[in-house]
């Protein structure tokens, strides 16, 4: 190993640029821990992002000043920051070039002066800074590194003490700061910090970076994520609301006084005449239109945290639960377009979904990415829609996994399907066992039509509710309640027939217009499950 007594604005670059590749890969186990302060998921995904706008428009071969490469890298972060993690790392970003100022390649001591740098530029943009957090960590970093920069002038000697007592932290944190402990996580960002510094240690040491020796994952212990999540089932959140304003002569502090009137979690940095605003508000239009006063408002992001909390306990639950069945030897992936078919499919026993929540159209670098997350040599494919089998069967050649992939028309078919699945039968023989069960079963499918038009021969007008049988239109009607009640018919029942209706997220007066059905096809077993599906109203199975 080389000694390197200074980096400069190409080292930097190729710093954070494996950083940002190392964050990508583990994004999705940074997101499990993400609870604080607000349990949405996506810690992970936001400093990737943050990353990948920082490092716009950077050319690594050409530009050799830290100054001028860490100045671009600071604008181009704080207009780009994404979530409180991602607005904390471009504070962080912002600090580091501001300690790099006038300098063309930088020491270990100048270093140690810009980290001290990023420290108070990031507890400065957050109004309440708490300890515990990702602010802990780069705060632990930088101590530690000007400690021990009096015993080395060498990045080489100095990166992997400064790392390991970093880490120490970061394993501290569930002591420091009490929602940490109740899930049995350690902070997120503080995890992505850490990702961030192994890579400047696999950089600056020619190591290959070990992130699974660093990387943390929730504690299994009284199952503190379920029970976290379940705790906190009914809580509200409101809105996550992103901003940049554009104004001549704004103050931080005028800003953030505003911002805190209807707002918490509040986040304000900037550079030259921008202002980044990040909060979370239950009335995000508000926080809005008070700012309008200090300029043009541009790059407007408003998430829903409730939502986002909801999909990320499914998934972390699910995640959480994961565990390989002493006798099991196939696993199962379905592609699921719904929240509610993605817990049915849970439910049943499937392994991972491939989530599709407009077209069912999933990519063969996604389904070879679940592919990989599955345990077993052997694994079935619910392929839910004619659209994904061709992605399917090239992923399948690609994967070094035994793949079976069932081909169904429809969610609801694929999802009949696991009814005699079991995991402990090789993949050959349940993908025969579950080609069988739904040969006799029946499905149809209802949606609402944006324009007139015509299809096998059937006229139908916009907003007209289709029905489709086996793929094929059977007819139009404009009446709901109606179309569902003929497609009933055209699916022959009698009264052994077990029937099953999954509604679609856009449906309306669901309770009356379930009694209608019943009264209806009272001689029917009937049962209503919520699929979630956006481009269908209802998907309709018979048994």
């Amino acid at each position: 190993m080389k000694t390197i007594k200074k980096i400069n604005g190409s080292d930097l670059t190729e710093i954070l640029t494996l950083a940002k590749e190392l964050i990508y890969e583990y994004k999705d186990q940074i997101n499990q821990l993400n609870v604080f302060p607000v349990p949405d998921g996506d810690t992970g995904t936001n400093m990737y992002l943050t990353l990948e706008s920082a490092l716009k428009n950077i050319d690594m071969k050409k530009e050799k000043s830290i100054h001028n490469v860490s100045k671009v890298i600071a604008k181009n972060a704080v207009l780009g920051g994404r979530g409180n993690s991602g607005v904390i790392l471009s504070q962080i970003l912002q600090g580091l070039s501001n300690g790099l100022n006038n300098i063309e390649q930088c020491d270990v001591n100048e270093f140690g002066i810009s980290l001290e740098s990023a420290v108070q530029a990031s507890y400065k943009s957050v109004s309440n800074p708490v300890e515990g957090t990702m602010l802990t960590v780069i705060k632990t970093f930088s101590d530690s590194w000007n400690k021990i920069k009096t015993t080395s002038d060498s990045f080489s000697t100095i990166i992997p003490q400064v790392c390991d007592n970093a880490q120490k932290v970061l394993l501290d944190t569930p002591n420091m700061l009490n929602v940490l402990k109740e899930a049995g996580v350690v902070d997120a960002g503080g995890q992505g910090l850490i990702v961030i510094f192994e890579a400047m240690k696999s950089y600056i040491c020619e190591e290959n970076a070990d992130i699974d020796k660093i990387m943390n994952k929730p504690s299994s212990t009284d199952n503190n994520l379920s029970s976290y999540f379940e705790k906190h089932t009914e809580d509200e959140w409101g809105y996550c609301v992103q901003f940049v304003i554009n104004g001549d002569n704004v103050l931080h502090d005028d800003v953030k006084h505003t911002v805190d009137k209807t707002g918490g979690s509040t986040i304000i940095t900037g550079i030259e005449n921008y202002i980044k605003v990040h909060t979370h508000s239950e009335d995000p239009g508000s926080i809005l239109s008070s700012c309008m006063k200090y300029g043009d408002l541009m790059e407007i992001d408003i998430e829903n945290m409730d939502r986002q909390f909801e999909e990320f306990a499914k998934t972390s639950v699910k995640q959480e639960s994961l565990k390989l069945n002493e006798n099991q030897i196939s696993s199962v992936i379905a592609i699921s377009n719904g929240q509610g078919f993605n817990e049915l499919f849970y439910n049943m026993g499937v392994d991972q979904i491939i989530f599709c929540e407009n077209t069912i159209n999933p990519s063969v670098e996604e389904i070879l990415e679940v592919l990989g997350k599955c345990l077993t040599t052997d694994v079935i494919v619910v392929c839910t829609d004619k659209n994904a089998i061709m992605a399917c069967e090239i992923a399948s050649k690609q994967s070094d996994k035994n793949v079976f992939i069932l081909k169904t028309q429809s969610v609801s078919e694929g999802l009949s399907s696991m009814i005699v699945c079991n995991k402990e039968n090789d993949g050959n023989t349940n993908l025969e066992n579950m080609t069988d069960s739904i040969k006799n079963m029946g499905f149809g499918s209802i949606s609402q039509t944006l324009r007139s038009g015509s299809m096998n021969e059937i006229e139908y007008k916009e907003n007209d509710y289709i029905s489709f049988i086996d793929g094929n239109i059977v007819f139009s009607e404009i009446d709901l309640v109606r179309s569902i009640n003929k497609t009933i018919q055209h699916l022959n029942p009698n009264v052994d027939s077990y029937l099953t209706i999954y509604w679609g997220s856009d449906i309306k007066l669901k309770d009356i217009i379930e009694q209608q059905i019943i009264e209806i096809n009272e001689y029917l077993d009937l049962e209503f499950q919520n699929g979630g599906q956006k481009n269908l109203i209802a998907s309709l199975v018979m048994e």
